[in-house]
Formats: C-alpha cells, structure tokens, sequence
C-alpha cells in the first residue's frame, strides 16, 4: 500500500460525466461498469505512487507526492478507461483535475484550500478531459512523455468567485482533443463578482439551499447582519449557474435607500432600459418572461416591501425564473421559503475539545475557528494555529457567536495584539472591531455599525423590548419577558407580536423543545449592544429590579417542587434559568435594598445547587449576601438563608462554617418561635456533635428535635432524625438497628416523592446491608443510589455510591473488583474537585477493618486501572454485579 504525501502535494480528483442518469436506466450494468472503473484506476494510480485517501460513490480523491506521477496517473487510466469493454453502458466518461499545493493531514483525511480549488477545476471539466491547474503545469511541462502535450485553455473563473484560474488540457495521442468549452462562470452570461477571500465551511448549508432552491422558486436566506447570507448566496449561484442558461444575475440593494429605487436597481443589473411609453415593470417582466435566470437579491432588509412586491410580480410572469434572496427578515408573500442561516459553528462543548494533544485537529475542524485561522493567516503570515493556543482562538470565536463578519474583523487584529489581548478587549468589542474592509459598505466595516444598521430599522415599541431583553442572562421564556419586560408603552399583550417581530428581523432567536417550550435568546455581540442602549435609556436599574423580582417569585415557586415526586423535571427547568438566578442574586448586592430578595432567592434555590453541584458559587453569594449590612436584621428570611447556606457547607465538608451557620440560624429559629426551623437545626447540629465525638451534645440536641419533630408529624423532620439516629447506631456497632432506622427514613422519602433523599437514604441502607453480608441486598440498595441521583443530573456525587460499592465487593472479598472501583471513584473525584474525601460510614470503616488483607502490589495496580476509568465506564462497574 502506498504512503500517504505530505508536505507539498499534487492532487488527482476523478468522477464520471452523466453517472446518475445511467444508474437510473441500468442499474445492473452500471454495477459491472462501476466495478471495472473502480479496479482500473486504482491500479492506474497505485501503479505510480497515487494514494487513495477518499472514494465518494464514483468519484475518486487521490494524493501523490509529485506532480509528474499525478500526470501519469491520469494519463494511465484515462488510456485504460478507453481500451476497455463497457458492454451495456458504453464508455464511461471520467473527467480529471490535478492541482499541486499543501494540506493538513488528519485522520487520514486531507483537508485546505488546495482540495477546494482541485474540486473547482474538475467540476469545470468534460467526461475524458483531464485539466491542470497552473501550479501543476509549471512542474511538469518540461518533463512531459514523449507525445504528451498541454494545451493552454486560458483563464477561466471558477465556482469559487476567486481569481481566474489558467487552465492546461492534458493531450495525448489516445486521448479524445476536442471537448465543448469549459463549464466556468464565463458559460453562462453572469455579473458574480470576485472575491478577494476564500469562502470557509457552510458544507451542510450549501446542500441545503441547493436543495431547497431546486423545490421554490423564492427562497429567503435570513439571520443577523455579518452571518455570511450573501457570500453563501454568490456561492450557491456559482454552484448552480449551469442549471440557469440565460444568466446568474446579483442585485445589490445594500447602496439604495429609497425603496422607490428597487426596481432601477434589478433592471441596472440586467441591463434592462426603460421604454418609451411603457412602465420598466412591465419591460423587465417581459424581459425575463421566457428566460431562465436566477436572480439574486441582497441585502433587502431595510427595502423590504418594495422588494417583496417586485418579486411577487415576476414570479407571477416569469415561469423559469428563481430569485435567492438575503435579508435580515422574510419578504413575506405567497410562495416563499424562509431559510434562517446560523452563525457559523463552534459547539458549546467547545472547552472539553480544548484538552489534550490533539486540541487542534478536534477544533479545528469547525468552521468559525477555521475562519479565525485562514483570515488571521492573511493578515499576519507568520501566524500559526498550535494546540497551544487553539483554545484561545475558540474562546474569541465562541465569544462572538460564530458571526464571520465578527470573528474575521477579530483576525484582522492578530496584526497588533496577541491572541490572549484580543480576548480580554472583547467585553470592549464595539471598539475593537473596527478594522473591516475600506471597500465595503459603512454598515459591514464595524461591529456597531453592523448593529446599528438592524436597530435602526426597528419600531420604537421593537427597540424599547430589545434593549430590555437584555436584562437577561441567556435564555428567556415568553413568561418572563412579558412579566419583566411590559410596560404602559409596551403593554404585555402586545409583546407577544414584537417578539416575533424581533425573531423575523433576526435579533432574537428562538429554540423550542416539547418539554420547556421555546425560549428566546440574543447572541452576545446584540445582547452587549442592547444593554449599552438600556442604560442610555436610562431603564437599566428599573428593569433589572423586574427581573429580581420576577427571578425571586420563580425561585420560591419552584422549590416545594425541587423537593416532591416532580422534582427531576422542575431540576431540569431551574437549569434552564440558572444563569438569570445568578444574575438575579448579583443584582440584588449591587441595587440598594435588594438584598432580602438576593437571600430568599438563594434559599429557595438550595436545592437546586445542591444537586447541580453549583455549590461554590452559591456559597460565594450567600456568604455575601448574609456579610451584607441590609441582611443583619435576625428574621426568617436570615434564619433560612443561614440553614441553607449551613447545608451547601455540609455538602462541601466544610465543618466549621456548618456549625457556625448552623448554630446562628438555631438562634434565631428559637427567637421567632419556629419549631420546624428550630428541630431541623437541632437535628443538622446533632449531626455535627456526632462527627466531633462529643456524644453527650450529640444526643442532647437530638432528644430536643426528636420531640419537636414528632409534635409537629412533619415526615421529612421524621425521616432526617431517624437518619441521623441510623447512623448513630451505626458508630454503636449496632448495625441491624442502623438498618432499620435508615429504612424507615427511606419509606419515609419515598412517600414525599422525594428522590434526592431517596437516594442518599439508599446509599445509607445499602452501606448498613453491606456489613451485614447482605450482598445482594447491598448492591441492589447502592446501584439504586447512584442510578437514581445520575438521573437527577447529579454528577459530582457519583463518587460516594462508587465508593460504597467498592467496600462491598471489599466485604465480598472481590479485592481486584474493589481495588479499581475505589480508583475510578477517586479520580472522578479529582475530576470533579467538589468532593474532597473519600464515602465516610461506621459501617464502612468496620468492612475495611474486617479485611486487613486488602493491600499489596496487586491492589495497588488494580487500583490504578480504574484511576484511568472514565465515569461511563466506572458506572458500568459498579453497576454490574460480581460473578
């Protein structure tokens, strides 16, 4: 098998003219044929070096280390494809384009510019023509065979609107000479202009518009300014302008700004004049009436309705005519196709592609750090993309949204600042992207001018809620944007209507799911631009007090429900909003009298941060919040914000500031007479009097909320004491007591639907079964913990079930099932850095007592294999019972 070139390479793309039409009248024949051709050219390109690195259906990528072994590659099977029998089929046609240039090799693939031009030339070419592009021609011409010649075709444009390209025609005494001219833009009468800069990515979309092209006659490409609609539509146009014999024609409204002059506009570019005595509507439409042209109309945004009317009226007359248009909104008449063109992509996973060695070719791949690279590379030569800094780059590229126009104004900085100085002037972007092309249009050299273009287009009523969206932290709910949003100028009935006004024009857009319905989201660069319009306004201050007040009010309402047999679902809600939460909580210390609102907030959201594992944030906030000198008053909002913020310290081992916590929000409780709020703090403060040993205050305060807790009959009271006494008998050494106290905390949980207890109280009976040799019992109890906590989307935790269960297979005396269990627990504890010490219980300590055996080399590597677990496949372990 032939090595893979690298370096400087000279590519070989083949593919047969006309092949669906023959699969489609002889599908078994073609099977034959197809066979055959596949087995001549490969032995033609093997026989010389050629490495065959793709093969899409017919269709042949080849790579070779010089030019003059890709020529005789091609020349070999084009002379093997006309010697042989085709039977039923006839001859088949293959067509052939070389090109010499560099690529990035990856995954056994090739990918860069030199491939996108090699395709170009092929597809310019005839079934039996073999072309060379003229970096190729430069390296063999005086090296040809003997009888083999180059015939200079002249200039041509291909479809990728860049430079003319010099074109050569293999010739040779076997091969056919005379083909019709060449399928490149100068076929088909067209006004496409240059471009100075390849067209990156947008493979996917391409497709698409192709397709969606070939079924409407008026298709809308829309999205935010910047996104690249018109460089994909001249992209498409010059893909298909073979499909369109009379013509491939740009209008460009981008220059006018009095709609009156639309239809001027459309005729300038045809070349169509006025005629005496007859309307230029009527002209062009006769014009265009039996022609089949594809008009492209750009930029239509701010002529919208005269736009939509002309179309309308010559689609109406002009039977073969399609009109592809790009606008920030739909033209909105009978017939159309709205095709919404997203930024370019980057997945919001993007940090998790940014570790390890091969960082670069995993982001690499995707279009808008491929954008950032080819244009950075143009403006600063010596730049280069490492695994180094290609987070960096991802991070510039993800921060402004996937825009092109954004990210390439960004590149174009790579001249005067780092990489890390581009990041960090971003929250400044409006002023560091102003660098755009001189020759554009004002509105695309900057950022702002860019924004400015789409708000200045807007209606007072659209503009107010633009600016006030921006209140919020990433997503919104129609909910909340008419409770946070409306007001005597914008009554909440209408938002609805500028909403969707707003998503048309392609400043808001929306995501929908069958779960949580749609939500409504700004990219950053727009949502930056309306917060800088809201605090002109005046309105900032107002609107985010709406938002506190409508977060705290959501907050509150949705924590009963954190706790019952619907929480899993409501978890998954709260998600959704907690960025807003945090940006409530950040409101309510920076606006004056805020902060009770902050600290019920925070309260109500306890639960949710539990879970989540948000708990460093959350601790950070409340320790603020309460440090606050509007928080000193000793009421009930104080008292809860103090118990909660002494469980999310519990939860993170930090003891002294649970006992602290803990014991201000007792004193208070008894101060306001709250029973409840006093027997869970006694019952929390017991906890932590067991941990320290002291026995006596242990069963002191546990006594004193037992008794409240039965005088109150509240279950969940009920079921934490009985917990808490569990593991009292536990640290006693009596287990079956332990045992039995845990279970009916369990039932307990399991009748208030409360699954996060369920599975902490699972883990508790589970460890008790353990010791007492009730295995099955045991692995039963612990896989239902960590099962059931995973999917409440509790990650950070998994390490405590994963740990149980290798003290079970301990008490099994399953050391090697043990040993790599207790090391993928602890590496998942490393990964996480929430959980810093290992499952603590007497009953697991009394199993690791009982096995003074469990050490050694052995141990030692068995422990080793599961550090290198990733989670999926520690819980597949741990899950599994032992043989």
């Amino acid at each position: 098998m032939n090595v893979q070139p690298t370096g400087t390479i000279t590519f070989l793309f083949s593919d047969i003219e006309g092949s669906t039409k023959k699969w489609e009248q002889q599908p078994d024949a073609m099977r034959v044929a197809l066979a055959q051709h596949d087995r001549l050219l490969r032995q033609a390109f093997a026989a010389v070096g050629g490495y065959v690195f793709k093969t899409i259906g017919d269709a042949f990528c080849v790579a070779f280390d010089t030019p003059v072994s890709a020529l005789l590659g091609g020349l070999e099977a084009q002379r093997a494809l006309a010697a042989a029998e085709w039977g039923e089929t006839g001859a088949l046609k293959v067509r052939m384009a070389l090109h010499t240039g560099t690529a990035e090799h990856r995954d056994g693939d090739y990918f860069g510019q030199a491939l996108n031009r090699v395709a170009r030339i092929l597809a310019a070419a005839h079934g039996g023509q073999v072309l060379l592009s003229l970096p190729t021609q430069e390296l063999v011409r005086d090296v040809l065979p003997t009888g083999v010649g180059l015939r200079h075709l002249g200039e041509h444009r291909l479809r990728d609107l860049a430079r003319p390209e010099q074109l050569f025609q293999l010739t040779a005494p076997e091969l056919p000479a005379q083909f019709p001219a060449l399928r490149s833009l100068e076929s088909v009468p067209n006004n496409l202009p240059e471009q100075l800069s390849s067209f990156v990515g947008r493979e996917r979309e391409m497709t698409e518009v192709k397709r969606l092209l070939a079924s409407t006659r008026l298709l809308t490409l829309t999205g935010p300014g910047g996104t690249g609609k018109t460089r994909l539509s001249l992209q498409v146009a010059a893909d298909l302008f073979d499909q369109f014999r009379d013509g491939v024609w740009l209008v460009e409204f981008a220059t006018i700004s009095d709609a009156a002059l639309v239809l001027e506009t459309v005729a300038a570019a045809l070349d169509v004049r006025q005629e005496a005595g007859r309307p230029l509507a009527a002209t062009l439409a006769a014009f265009l009436r039996n022609r089949q042209c594809l008009l492209i109309f750009d930029n239509c945004e701010h002529v919208v309705a005269a736009c939509a009317s002309l179309a309308e009226t010559l689609l109406r007359s002009c039977p073969q005519l399609r009109i592809l248009a790009s606008s920030r909104e739909p033209l909105g008449i009978v017939g159309e196709t709205a095709w919404p063109l997203a930024p370019l992509s980057l997945p919001e996973h993007w940090r998790d592609l940014a570790a390890g060695p091969d960082a670069l070719a995993r982001l690499g791949q995707f279009e808008a750090v491929r954008l950032f690279i080819e244009r950075a590379t143009i403006a600063r030569p010596v730049f280069q993309a490492t695994n180094e800094n290609i987070p960096v780059i991802a991070q510039i590229c993800w921060r402004l949204d996937g825009i092109a126009l954004a990210i390439e104004l960004a590149a174009a900085r790579i001249r005067v600042l780092t990489l890390q100085q581009i990041v960090e002037r971003l929250d400044d972007r409006f002023h560091l992207l102003t660098t755009g092309s001189r020759t554009a249009v004002p509105r695309q050299q900057t950022l702002r001018s860019l924004i400015d273009w789409s708000h200045d287009l807007l209606a007072e009523p659209e503009r107010m809620l633009l600016r006030r969206l921006a209140v919020f932290a990433r997503g919104r709910t129609l909910e909340s944007i008419e409770a946070v949003c409306a007001c005597d100028r914008v009554p909440a009935w209408q938002i609805v209507d500028l909403l969707t006004q707003l998503v048309d024009k392609s400043l808001v857009y929306v995501e929908k799911s069958v779960q949580h319905g749609a939500r409504y989201f700004l990219l950053e660069s727009i949502w930056d631009y309306a917060e800088e319009k809201l605090r002109a306004a005046g309105e900032e201050d107002t609107f985010r007090e709406r938002h506190l007040d409508y977060f705290t009010e959501y907050a509150e309402k949705a924590a009963p429900h954190l706790r019952g047999p619907q929480q899993k679902g409501w978890l998954e809600t709260v998600e959704l909003e907690d960025l807003n939460l945090r940006l409530a909580v950040k409101t309510s210390l920076e606006l004056p009298g805020q902060v009770a609102k902050g600290l019920r907030l925070a309260t109500a959201a306890q639960r949710f941060v539990e879970v989540r594992g948000l708990f460093k944030k959350a601790r950070e906030h409340l320790a603020k919040l309460l440090a606050h000198p509007d928080a000193a008053p000793r009421d009930a909002i104080r008292a809860q914000a103090l118990a909660a913020a002494g469980r999310l310290a519990w939860i993170a081992d930090d003891m002294p500031a649970t006992v602290a916590l803990h014991t201000e929000a007792l004193e208070i409780f008894r101060e306001l007479g709250d029973a409840r709020g006093t027997a869970q703090a006694l019952a929390d403060l017991s906890f932590h009097a067991f941990y320290d040993e002291n026995l006596p205050e242990t069963n002191s305060l546990l006594d004193e909320a037992s008794a409240l807790a039965a005088q109150l009959n509240e279950p969940r009271l009920n079921a934490h004491v009985r917990h808490i006494r569990g593991v009292l008998a536990a640290a006693a050494g009596d287990f079956p007591a332990a045992l039995t106290l845990e279970e009916e905390g369990l039932a307990l949980y399991r009748q208030l639907g409360d699954a996060w207890f369920v599975a902490i109280l699972a883990w508790a009976t589970g460890v008790n079964l353990a010791v007492l040799g009730q295995f099955s019992a045991a692995h039963t109890r612990l896989t239902e913990s960590l099962r059931v906590s995973l999917d409440l989307g509790n990650v950070w935790g998994a390490s405590y079930p994963i740990d149980s269960l290798a003290f079970l297979a301990v008490a099994e005396r399953n050391y090697d099932r043990a040993a790599r269990l207790f090391g993928a627990a602890e590496a998942h504890r490393a990964r996480s850095g929430l959980v810093p010490n290992v499952a603590e219980h007497p009953a697991l300590r009394a199993i690791l007592a009982a096995a003074p055996d469990f050490t050694g080399p052995a141990i030692d590597a068995a422990r080793e294999e599961g550090r290198a677990l990733d989670l999926e496949a520690a819980i597949a372990l741990a899950t599994t019972p032992a043989p």
